[in-house]
């Protein structure tokens, strides 16, 4: 061990700070991929001045289950001055300001070393806990504060281009969000009144829905008068000639599969809940990506996602395989997206949706052609969003290299 090695809790310092008089009312939670994230828990008729409060600059961690989750789970409040977050989370803050940063001691909980030496110091069984004395016990190297100030610059300007790839992906899934409500909610999709439904309009230019225009006649199809026939499945008008079907007739539906975390990989394929990437795997389900409704977990029962390629599927998710010749995948994904499927939701203690629930859901059947000119248009967006994804993927690298060399660092 080198000797700018120092234990971590020399550095640090509990604070137990409740939230009297319910002064602080944004609440937090705290997540495996160690971040802040809004609560979802049910707090009717829950004494929230036993809430703890954290404020910036402090940090929140759970010991408990280290050893299952092979993550000890440990946040930076920096987002907001305070919030509350709950008693069952030791909140601690720099002791020694004029010797550590909480940013760079952020960056080590960050490492995935930290995260094996946690999960090794974690006792009690399967699950794993790690004692708050041995977390103290855990040791990093600490330079000088000009050293660690370099070293946390060169991190956030990561963090930052990660952030603005982010965005843009961000701005490019609200983009085919709003070509699905033009399109499919509207029904103001591009349409030729002479013949035939296209994707253009009478300048030959892109519209703001990214897609090829070209000859005169095309018009929204609504609000120039297309023919509407009122559906009672839907309880309302749709246009003629399209139709309603139960999701059984249009797609094959199947439940992920469980993976034991003694399984889990540093590297490889990724592990996909539906939630998020949860390790990697030597194995995949499926090369390209597929639309997913995560069918248990009360944060998200019932939200549609689109997974990773060559991914490996939890049985958190139920997988919903369209049938191309009948239903276009994106045009499916956006309509389930759009849909209220948290109202399947079993209501029971274990929140679960079922593929029974799922198969006799209606769908609405647009021609195939209008479907296949959707996905044109999305694909083009898709195609540059997964370019951002790679530039996250590149700049992920360059962020766990400088992470790894923090255990060598030296003034």
């Amino acid at each position: 061990m080198k000797s700018n090695y120092k234990p971590i809790g020399y550095y640090i310092q509990l604070v137990d700070e409740r939230n009297a008089g319910h002064e602080v009312k944004n609440l937090l939670g705290l997540s495996i991929s160690k971040q802040f994230i809004p609560s979802v828990a049910n707090i009717i008729g829950t004494d929230m001045e036993n809430y703890k409060i954290i404020r910036r600059n402090q940090f929140a961690c759970s010991t408990m289950q280290v050893r299952r989750d092979k993550k000890m789970p440990v946040a930076l409040l920096q987002e907001v001055d305070e919030a509350i977050i709950s008693q069952a989370y030791p909140i601690f803050e720099i002791a020694k300001a004029k010797e550590l940063l909480p940013e760079y001691l952020m960056m080590w909980f960050a490492r995935s070393e930290f995260d094996r030496e946690a999960c090794f110091n974690a006792v009690g069984g399967v699950r794993g806990s790690l004692e708050w004395e041995d977390f103290c016990d855990m040791k990093l190297p600490i330079p000088s504060i000009t050293k660690q100030k370099e070293i946390v610059k060169e991190y956030n300007v990561i963090q930052n281009r990660i952030a603005l790839n982010r965005q843009l992906i961000q701005k490019l899934e609200e983009t085919a969000q709003a070509i699905y409500k033009q399109w499919f909610v509207d029904f103001q999709f591009p349409f030729d009144f002479t013949s035939t439904p296209l994707s253009t309009n009478a300048q030959g230019k892109p519209d703001v829905n990214g897609c090829q225009t070209e000859p005169a006649e095309v018009k929204p199809y609504k609000s120039n008068g297309g023919e509407m026939v009122f559906n009672e499945e839907l309880e309302k008008e749709i246009p003629k000639g399209w139709e309603v079907k139960p999701l059984a007739d249009l797609s094959e539906l199947k439940y992920g599969k469980m993976l034991d975390a003694e399984l889990f990989l540093e590297s490889g394929y990724p592990i996909f809940s539906g939630y998020g990437v949860r390790g990697y795997y030597s194995e995949y389900m499926f090369e390209e990506p597929q639309i997913l409704v995560l069918c248990r977990g009360v944060s998200g029962t019932g939200k549609v996602k689109l997974s990773p390629p060559f991914a490996y599927i939890t049985n958190l998710s139920i997988i919903v395989e369209s049938k191309q010749e009948l239903i276009k995948k994106m045009f499916l994904f956006y309509f389930l997206k759009n849909g209220n499927l948290r109202s399947l939701d079993s209501g029971s203690a274990q929140s679960q949706i079922t593929t029974g629930d799922l198969y006799v859901q209606p769908i609405l059947v647009p021609s195939i052609f209008i479907q296949t000119k959707f996905n044109e248009c999305i694909e083009k967006l898709m195609n540059k969003k997964e370019l951002h994804e790679k530039g996250i993927g590149i700049l992920d690298n360059f962020q766990s290299l400088l992470l790894s060399k923090l255990a060598t660092v030296e003034d």
